[in-house]
C-alpha cells in the first residue's frame, strides 16, 4: 500500500473517533462550563441529590406532626338477628376525636434532629453537584490532552512520510544508501503506531466524558484558556485560604449538620423522664337514640403518662446514640483537620506543575528547533538518517511530555479549588 494511502487512511479512522481535526459548521465547539452544564442536568448522581433533600423534607415534617392536633372520625353499626327492647335489628353510632398534645418531650430533641439531618442533606447534594461538575471539568482536559497527544502523532506520520519520500528520493540518485530509506520506513511504522495507541487513548477519554454527560461528545472540544491562565497565575497563602475552605466547603458543613443531628437524637431519652401531657375531645353521636339515651355527647378528657421505670431501655439507647455522635463528631474533626493538609497539597502539586509545564514549553521549543535543523542538514546531506529519525523522535516524545505537563498543571489548579471549597469555573455551579 502506498505511504501517501496509509496515512490518509489513518486519519479517515482517526476523524469521527476523536473530531479533533475540524469543528463541525453546524456548530461551536463545546465549551467546558457546557460540559458541566450537561453533567449536571443528564447525570443520575447529580439528579439523585435533590431527592435526598426531599426525603429529609418529608422526614422533618413527620417530626413536626407531635406538635399538631389530630383528629379522627370513626362510625359503627350492629345487626341483630333478634330485635332490642325499642324493637331495631339495626344500631349505629359515630364519633368524632380530637386529639392535640400538650406536652411531649420527645418530639423537641427529635424535631431538631430533622431540622439538622435537612440542612445536612442540602449541603450533602451541593457537594454531590459539586464532585460531579469536578470529574467532568477533569475528564473534559483529558479529552483535550489526547486529542493534543493525537495531533502531535500525526504531525510526525506527516514528517515520517515526507522524510521517507525524501530517502527513498536520494537513494534512487544515488546520494544516500537504501539503509536510510529503510531506517525511514522505520520511522514511519513506529509514527504509525502511536497514532494508533493515541486514537485508542482519545476514544477512551472520549467515552468517558459522554457517560459523564450523559450523551454522546461529538465534535470538536474548546480549551478552557481562562482555566490555564488562572492555573498559571494564581498565588495564595495556604494559611489565608484554610478558614475561608472551611467555611465555604459543603463537605465540611453537612458533616457538622451530622454531627448536630445525632447530637440532639442523643439527648433524646433523656426527655422520656419527663411526663407527657395531652387532650382530648370527643363527641359521640347516635342517630337513633333510645328514649333513654342522648342523640350526642360531648367528652373532653387531660390524659398524663409518665413512663417513670423502662427497665432501663432509655440509658440504654442513649449511650448507643451519644457513642454515634461522638464517632461521627469525630470524623468531622478529622475532615477539618485534613482541610488544612489538603489546601498544602494542592498549592504544592500546582506549583510544581506550573515548573514542570514552563520546562516542557522549553523543551518542546528545542526539539522543534532541533527537528527542523536536522532535517535541513539531512537534505544537504549533512546528517544522517539516524540523527534526523532520532531528532524527530524527541521532538515527537517533547510535545507528549507538553500535553502532559499542561494537563498536570490544570488538574493541579483544579484539586486546589475543590480543597478551597469552590468550583471548577469561576462563575458557579449551573443550577
Amino acid at each position: 500500500m502506498p505511504v501517501r494511502t496509509l496515512v490518509i487512511l489513518i486519519l479517515v479512522l482517526a476523524w469521527p473517533a476523536t473530531g479533533f481535526a475540524q469543528e463541525s459548521a453546524a456548530g461551536e465547539p463545546l465549551r467546558i462550563q457546557d460540559a458541566i452544564r450537561l453533567a449536571l442536568t443528564n447525570n443520575e448522581r447529580a439528579r439523585k441529590a435533590p431527592l435526598r433533600v426531599e426525603q429529609a423534607e418529608g422526614q422533618l415534617q413527620r417530626a413536626r406532626s407531635a406538635f399538631f392536633p389530630s383528629l379522627t372520625a370513626g362510625a359503627s353499626g350492629t345487626l341483630r338477628a333478634t330485635e332490642d327492647r325499642s324493637g331495631r335489628n339495626l344500631t349505629s353510632n359515630g364519633t368524632l376525636t380530637l386529639s392535640q398534645p400538650l406536652i411531649a418531650p420527645s418530639a423537641f430533641p427529635l424535631y431538631a434532629q430533622s431540622s439538622h439531618q435537612l440542612e445536612s442533606e442540602k449541603w450533602s447534594a451541593t457537594q454531590e453537584r459539586r464532585v460531579v461538575a469536578f470529574d467532568t471539568a477533569r475528564s473534559f482536559l483529558q479529552v483535550l490532552t489526547a486529542e493534543r497527544v493525537l495531533d502531535a502523532a500525526v504531525r510526525r506520520v506527516e514528517r515520517a512520510t515526507a522524510n521517507l519520500q525524501n530517502a527513498d528520493a536520494r537513494a534512487q540518485a544515488g546520494l544516500a544508501s537504501t539503509n536510510d530509506a529503510t531506517r525511514a520506513q522505520l520511522d514511519l511504522a513506529t509514527a504509525q503506531r502511536e497514532v494508533a495507541q493515541a486514537t485508542g487513548s482519545a476514544q477512551r477519554a472520549r467515552t468517558q466524558l459522554a457517560f459523564l454527560v450523559g450523551k454522546a461528545v461529538e465534535g470538536s472540544l474548546a480549551a478552557p484558556d481562562r482555566t490555564d491562565q488562572a492555573a498559571e497565575s494564581f498565588e495564595s497563602a495556604a494559611h489565608s485560604q484554610v478558614q475561608a475552605a472551611l467555611d465555604r466547603r459543603p463537605d465540611v458543613r453537612a458533616a457538622n449538620e451530622r454531627t448536630e443531628a445525632l447530637r440532639m437524637n442523643a439527648k433524646e431519652p433523656h426527655y422520656r423522664l419527663i411526663p407527657s401531657l395531652s387532650l382530648q375531645g370527643q363527641v359521640r353521636v347516635l342517630p337513633d337514640p333510645l328514649p333513654t339515651e342522648r342523640a350526642h355527647d360531648e367528652t373532653l378528657t387531660l390524659n398524663l403518662s409518665w413512663n417513670i421505670f423502662d427497665a432501663g431501655q432509655r440509658y440504654a439507647d442513649r449511650k448507643t446514640r451519644l457513642a454515634v455522635a461522638e464517632s461521627q463528631a469525630l470524623d468531622e474533626k478529622l475532615l477539618r483537620r485534613s482541610v488544612q493538609t489538603d489546601v498544602d497539597l494542592a498549592i504544592i502539586a500546582l506549583r510544581a506543575a506550573r515548573e514542570a509545564h514552563r520546562i516542557a514549553l522549553d523543551q518542546t521549543a528545542a526539539a522543534q528547533k532541533l527537528s527542523d535543523e536536522t532535517e535541513i542538514l539531512y537534505r544537504q546531506g549533512l546528517a544522517r538518517a539516524l540523527e534526523l529519525t532520532d531528532a524527530n523522535a524527541r521532538r515527537f516524545d517533547a510535545e507528549v511530555a507538553r500535553a502532559a505537563a499542561k494537563l498536570s498543571m490544570e488538574q493541579a489548579y483544579l484539586e486546589l479549588r475543590f480543597a478551597l471549597g469552590l468550583g471548577p469555573l469561576d462563575e458557579g455551579l449551573p443550577q
